[in-house]
């Protein structure tokens, strides 16, 4: 290609080494030729944190990924210098018609560079645009409503590669002369297929017990889910993963002869997802806490450095046993799980009063799927600098009980130890043959070291420099998800901590702000099954309605109708469900709660009784059915009955409400049921399209992760956001999208006189429980 053809739409490939759900790629490739393009960066090349590990994975992604482009019609550009410099030479030689990548949350020389080559596109006129391919959110000013945006972003629709690509093959390039040490590692392969690989076997064979096995190393490698790697170098992108694991979660609910354990292991796994950006956040919003606290009132805490003490620690000859088996198998395998990589971080930061820059610095090289986001903040959290987490100190004697209580593990990996009986492997010191041993004896007594290390970190969180530091910190970084359950809960006049039993964990991670490792299974009662409700969503929600959390909603319900009015009248609330059977389902709209109104809620959204008035919502819909159904006719009433009889299923995700308190009745145990709800219509092979209206409807699409299924969202017809409702034409766009997979469309005519509709009994009559 010569400079005199039209500029080239670049894509510069970054931790994003893919083609599937790939914005940047898809976006480029509709405003013309594609240059695809991957920088050997000689300063990332060079950096203290990168290593021949690093780049054999690298090699064998950047081969997957020129493979895959070959197939689309071009080929990866491959190019070794700094990132203004190749760019320049590629614009004189071609032109830059653009500069298209996802947005990056790489370490200080990344972020560097990415600033150097904005202000080079400005000067030369070039678009640089950068799109997210996660959670983090740039220039993020408060974390408030922070969840609800990844919610969003991981909910939306994967996007698939193009069929073919139109580009500059010949300008292909490879790597040349690369200095970088060689890899002396034992570790995965590299590029996308190894990695779906790796999230199939982990989604149905391996993560059965990941719950439980996380923890220890000796269960962990196989156990966990190995995917650190792959979204570290971006061959698989995070939503990919997270919709993997909500339709592998959905299916299994399905499935009645599955092993329980997966329900608890899937859901453990989707809570670390959820960690996952929460933390790189922090480094994208505070670049400087790769070198600095989070918290500056810990600034002058660890003045000193002891190099004899760092070089014990990292050649694992500490003396703690399983401390010293960590850093072993780190050095061959590149890879820990993270119980292990936080107590080796708080050896070196608590125990041995390491400043934990060096230490970092050390593990980052080491770690073959090193996310400086996600790293940086793990070392400042255990090194207890962040200050909005409780203090936590691992005892490695007490860790290598609890984790490798046959100390299999150890011997492994510190072989000098292979003939000290398992009473002493983990306090080896105290056998009577540990003088012949070749193993050093304990670095520091622990018991001592722990309690000077925590001494000194509470007599400076008992400043007030410190509480001012940890209420900015919280403020720029705290996780909302508590704060922001119980703010709603005080707007809703409801007490601080809703009533429903407590799901104690079997073990919990001895930190604040940090995912469970482990979750209970609560104890099963009786199933409360309402009277009158179809067979299919008897089966289908049996779970659900055995329940501890059902019998206290039942429990609440009935007090609650004795002291206040309660809308639907209790005959009505499963009326959605009664009317539209699971099989029969073939569109789902979905409220939020009832109408508050006297007489207005019959247990179908937006649907009022016959004879009472239409409430604005529902005239905002029926003005949109005028200009969207043809022939349409608005009747006197709004009783949507005849599409609940077609498979329109109208569901609330909240089933009551309190009279003139909307929202009163959130978070009383009617979500998990709906949430079953939506999952079990999920779970259909058939096609059914799902109508989401409004930010609190939209957040639901996480839970829909078929394939075969068809989302619907806009603004809620409300009159506070009519207008990002009015003219979407969803009715016809659901029919469309029904008569495309070979389905009947819905007759969204109402009848000019409402059918009259049978009652059924809310949870006070049951089938198959004793309740009352």
């Amino acid at each position: 290609m010569s400079a005199s053809h039209a500029p080239l739409q670049v894509v510069w490939f970054k931790k994003d080494l893919r083609v599937h759900d790939h914005q940047p790629l898809l976006e480029a490739a509709a405003r013309g030729s594609v240059l695809p393009l991957y920088l050997y960066e000689p300063e990332q090349l060079q950096h203290p944190e990168f290593g021949g590990h690093h780049l054999q994975y690298l090699h064998e992604c950047l081969t997957e990924l020129d493979q895959a482009l070959q197939a689309l019609g071009v080929s990866l550009v491959c190019r070794s210098g700094e990132a203004i410099e190749v760019l320049e030479a590629i614009r004189a030689e071609v032109g830059i018609g653009a500069l298209w990548a996802h947005e990056e949350t790489g370490n200080s020389v990344s972020y560097a560079r990415d600033r150097r080559v904005r202000a080079w596109c400005r000067a030369q006129g070039i678009p640089f645009t950068e799109l997210p391919q996660n959670g983090v959110v740039r220039r993020l000013h408060s974390r408030d409503g922070w969840a609800d945006l990844w919610e969003e972003r991981m909910g939306a629709p994967t996007l698939k590669p193009l069929a073919q690509l139109t580009g500059a093959s010949s300008l292909s390039l490879g790597h040349t002369n690369l200095q970088v040490g060689p890899n002396h590692k034992r570790q995965p392969s590299g590029g996308r297929r190894a990695a779906e690989r790796t999230l199939s076997s982990f989604l149905t064979l391996r993560g059965v017990d990941y719950m439980r096995e996380m923890s220890s190393p000796l269960t962990a490698e196989d156990s966990c889910s190995r995917l650190s790697a792959p979204l570290a170098f971006g061959t698989l992108s995070l939503r990919e993963v997270v919709q993997a694991t909500r339709q592998r979660l959905a299916a299994v609910k399905g499935e009645p002869e599955a092993d329980p354990r997966w329900v608890r292991s899937l859901r453990s796994f989707e809570s670390r997802l959820h960690w996952h950006c929460h933390f790189m956040q922090r480094l994208e919003t505070e670049p400087a806490m790769e070198f600095q606290n989070l918290n500056r009132a810990f600034d002058d805490l660890r003045p000193e450095w002891h190099q004899d003490s760092f070089d014990r620690w990292a050649a694992g000859q500490t003396g703690y046993p399983l401390q010293d088996a960590c850093m072993r198998m780190l050095t061959e395998t590149g890879w820990l799980n993270f119980r292990m990589r936080a107590m080796t971080i708080s050896f070196s930061s608590q125990l041995l009063w390491l400043h934990w820059r060096v230490p970092g610095e050390y593990l980052a090289y080491h770690w073959l799927d090193n996310e400086p986001g996600i790293h940086w903040a793990q070392v400042q959290m255990q090194s207890s600098t962040v200050g909005i987490n409780r203090v936590r100190i691992y005892n490695p004697t007490k860790q290598a009980r609890d984790q490798d209580p046959t100390g299999e593990f150890i011997r492994r990996w510190v072989p000098e130890l292979a003939e000290v009986p398992t009473d002493f492997i983990h306090a080896p010191w105290t056998w009577s043959g540990a003088g012949r041993l070749k193993y050093p004896g304990p670095i520091v007594n622990v018991e001592q070291a722990m309690r000077a290390a925590k001494a000194k970190i509470m007599a400076v969180r008992q400043t007030a420099f410190f509480e001012a530091e940890a209420r900015r910190v919280y403020e720029v970084h705290g996780s909302r998800k508590k704060a922001v359950i119980r703010a709603e809960r005080r707007a809703n006049g409801l007490p601080e901590k809703p009533v429903r039993p407590v799901r104690r964990p079997q073990a919990v991670l001895e930190m604040v702000g940090q995912p469970s490792l482990f979750e209970g299974q609560a104890s099963t009662s009786a199933p409360i099954v309402p009277s009158g409700l179809p067979e299919s969503w008897s089966q289908a929600l049996a779970a659900e309605f055995a329940a501890p959390s059902f019998h206290q909603l039942k429990d609440f319900l009935i007090n609650e109708r004795r002291t206040h009015p309660v809308y639907p009248p209790a005959p009505d609330v499963f009326n959605a469900l009664r009317l539209t059977p699971l099989e029969r389902v073939k569109v789902l709209i979905l409220g939020q709660d009832p109408y508050h109104g006297v007489g207005q809620a019959h247990g179908l959204s937006f649907s009022v009784r016959p004879g009472v008035r239409i409430p604005p919502s529902l005239q905002n819909i029926v003005r949109e059915l005028q200009t969207d159904v043809p022939d349409f006719i608005p009747p006197r009433h709004g009783d949507l009955s005849t599409w609940a009889q077609q498979g329109v299923l109208l569901l609330n995700a909240v089933l009551t409400v309190r009279a003139g308190q909307p929202n009163s009745h959130a978070g009383m145990g009617w979500e998990p049921l709906t949430d079953a709800v939506i999952r079990a219509v999920n779970a259909r092979p058939e096609r059914v399209v799902f109508v989401l209206w409004g930010t609190y409807a939209r957040k639901k699409a996480r839970l829909i992760t078929g394939s075969q299924h068809v989302v619907i969202e806009s603004g809620h017809p409300s009159p506070l956001s009519v207008a990002h409702f009015a003219g979407t034409r969803p009715f016809s766009r659901v029919n469309a999208a029904l008569e495309d997979a070979g389905l009947a469309p819905i007759d969204w005519h109402l009848p000019l006189t409402p059918e009259p509709s049978r009652p059924q009994m809310e949870l006070s009559s049951v089938k198959g429980s004793s309740a009352g």
